[in-house]
């Protein structure tokens, strides 16, 4: 066994003394096997757009913006970042691609071959974290810069991780207004022979539009995990609306999947905007497929539609609040405004992860007001990679 691996297997067997809500108790334990003078998890919040120190309690001030900061260059590269005299050290913390936030450590005497065991240290102190947050509130509340309503509370509880990435498939969203989302929301999962999605924008705002979202996100969780057909699945979720709501409350939609061996992306439209594809960091344009009624109206499926997908292509998802969003002077953020932010990210290398992040940080600086409605984005990214000996 190598040193790091002793001090990896002495990290997990200390933790194991602390409870669930100790997690600063867990960080300082990483701080030790990493040989640092001092340690703290920085979280990210829900926005996206700063990181707080977790302390006993939650978060501790000052909370430091992503933008323009080293430990925010660490998060959004996901690269480790390193100031000198004294040497502050800024290492990615990320589940998968799940991107948790930063730890920030103090070190003596640091040099580039610590890299590598520091990776591995970090690995495990994010595994602990991620099996013991679902035991504590702690890492929720860091992540609040302000007051989250109950509706956004309810909505980011149906959410999956914000991005996952696999040799061959990414898949990445984001949801604003981060703190007083409502209807909007997206789900997804991974599986042997690819990547299953849906995202739906109910009718409404606040409590009653997330209570729509609830039952459309899960009607299709639902179907999917019963391994059912996309036109069953379009059925069975309309029929629990109808059942629930008055003819009033409905979802809009698309759901479908992406095969990770041959690249064809399969999907319904539910009364949504179409997908956008970007090929060479090129803008396409729109994904056809007839639209079906939004979920709760009673519909027939219209058309299930199929593209292949060729290694690098993106899609994205997206909800009306992203183009419609308005700036002070009243003009539409649009379609061709968003088509060009996606070829850039596209053009530049800039992974889909980090691409929605600052695609919907564009949008609200565009609005620079409070948005009027959710915006909500869902990239894939299909890879192709043949890494796993697979055709």
């Amino acid at each position: 066994m190598s040193p790091c691996d002793d001090r990896v297997a002495a990290l997990l067997r200390a933790a194991g003394a602390h409870p669930p809500d100790d997690l600063p108790a867990i960080v300082d334990l990483a701080r030790v096997a990493l040989g640092a003078t001092a340690a703290r998890m920085l979280v990210a919040d829900y926005g996206l757009t700063s990181l707080c120190a977790l302390g006993p309690s939650g978060s501790e001030a000052p909370r430091q913006r992503i933008e323009g900061t080293l430990a925010g260059r660490c998060f959004t590269a996901d690269e480790i970042v390193v100031a000198a005299d004294p040497p502050v050290v800024y290492l990615p913390m990320t589940d998968g691609s799940e991107r948790l936030g930063v730890l920030e450590l103090t070190h003596p005497t640091w040099a580039e071959e610590d890299a590598d065991a520091a990776a591995e240290i970090v690995q495990a102190l994010v595994l602990l974290v991620v099996s013991r947050r679902r035991y504590t509130d702690l890492v929720h509340q860091t992540r609040r810069s302000q007051p989250l309503s109950m509706a956004a509370e309810m909505q980011w509880a149906l959410l999956p991780p914000l991005a996952c990435s696999t040799d061959r498939i990414s898949a990445s969203g984001i949801l604003e207004p981060a703190y007083a989302i409502g209807g909007d929301s997206f789900d997804y999962a991974q599986s042997a022979t690819g990547l299953d999605f849906a995202i739906v924008d109910a009718v409404g705002h606040g409590l009653p539009a997330v209570s729509i979202a609830a039952v459309a996100i899960n009607g299709l969780r639902n179907a999917r995990r019963e391994r059912h057909d996309l036109e069953r699945a379009y059925l069975d979720t309309d029929a629990a609306l109808r059942s629930q709501f008055t003819r009033s409350a409905y979802a809009t939609g698309q759901f479908g999947s992406l095969d990770r061996r041959t690249g064809e992306l399969t999907w319904l439209n539910a009364g949504h905007p179409l997908p956008l594809l970007v090929r060479d960091a090129t803008f396409i344009g729109e994904l056809p497929c007839h639209p079906s009624l939004p979920m709760g109206l009673g519909g027939t499926v219209s058309e299930i539609a199929v593209a292949a997908l060729q290694p690098g292509d993106r899609v994205l998802f997206y909800t009306d609040g992203v183009t419609e969003s308005r700036s002070p002077e009243g003009e539409l953020f649009g379609m061709d405004r968003l088509a060009d932010l996606l070829v850039r990210g596209a053009a530049d290398g800039t992974a889909p992860a980090e691409s929605v992040r600052r695609l919907v940080t564009t949008v609200v600086e565009y609005n620079r007001d409070p948005l009027g409605d959710d915006a909500t984005l869902f990239m894939l990214e299909y890879h192709a990679s043949t890494t796993d000996g697979t055709p």
